[in-house]
């Protein structure tokens, strides 16, 4: 395509990512993820601005947290990171208790749901873990890198032989890339993959047929667990659904 991107690091990161199993979207985010992390303690975690911001978003999400802990000598940064946010939920919970106190022997109910509205929001209303922020605005730029290569020889090359993206990743990039003239191949390319793991999950399930159970298992050994980040992308990359509310 005409006005392609110059070939910066982040066009060779992605290359590499595409020697990996699984989507190389969400291979990228999880290294970045540690990357990331390992710099924040490293090098951040007495720095205020840091800290400002990982009091707005309540510390790391679920996926960061966790991952925080495989970061090598963590344990002194997550120990003063999470001693200052639980301080102020132990201040703001002290707090809601008194005007709860203070509201029942004045018999006034109406206060009390307005404090515990105060509690409640500092949580709905939180920011979004600064890890995640970070990986939002890299995923966008790779995305960009993968349409913009995925019709160069090399690049396509490395991309057939590799696991493809995942569903999540290649509706995501539908959403916000819609307009881009290399969408309709990468999509192409896609269902290509798709139907390959589909064909290889019917001979999975054709073989477990006692007609046919003794015949040697070949590529579609796994395909049940390949589908698996197929369909949810890499563990962890885009959470649970816990919070989500039925309409």
């Amino acid at each position: 395509m005409n006005g392609r991107r110059k070939k910066w690091i982040d066009y060779f990161n992605l290359l590499d990512a595409l020697k990996i199993s699984g989507c190389p979207l969400c291979n990228r985010m999880n290294g970045l993820s540690l990357r990331f992390l390992d710099s924040l303690f490293y090098e951040r975690v007495t720095d205020v601005g840091t800290r400002v911001n990982l009091a707005k978003a309540k510390g790391f999400c679920n996926w960061h947290a966790w991952m925080s802990m495989k970061i090598p000598n963590s344990g002194s940064g997550i120990a003063i990171i999470y001693k200052d946010l639980l301080d102020a939920e132990i201040s703001k919970l002290s707090q809601w208790m008194e005007a709860r106190a203070s509201s029942a022997k004045r018999k006034n109910l109406r206060l009390w749901k307005k404090d515990l509205s105060g509690v409640l929001s500092s949580w709905t209303n939180k920011a979004c873990c600064p890890v995640c922020k970070l990986i939002k605005d890299h995923e966008r730029m790779e995305v960009g890198v993968l349409l913009d290569f995925i019709d160069e020889e090399i690049f396509c090359q490395e991309f057939e032989q590799s696991s493809g993206i995942c569903i999540k990743h290649l509706i995501y990039i539908m959403q916000n890339f819609g307009r881009h003239p290399n969408l309709p191949l990468l999509v192409e390319k896609q269902m290509k993959k798709y139907q390959f793991l589909s064909d290889e999950l019917g001979e999975f399930i054709r073989k477990l047929d006692y007609r046919f159970s003794k015949e040697p298992k070949g590529s579609e050994a796994d395909s049940w667990k390949r589908v698996i980040e197929q369909f949810s992308g890499h563990r962890e990359i885009f959470g649970n659904e816990m919070d989500r509310r039925d309409e």
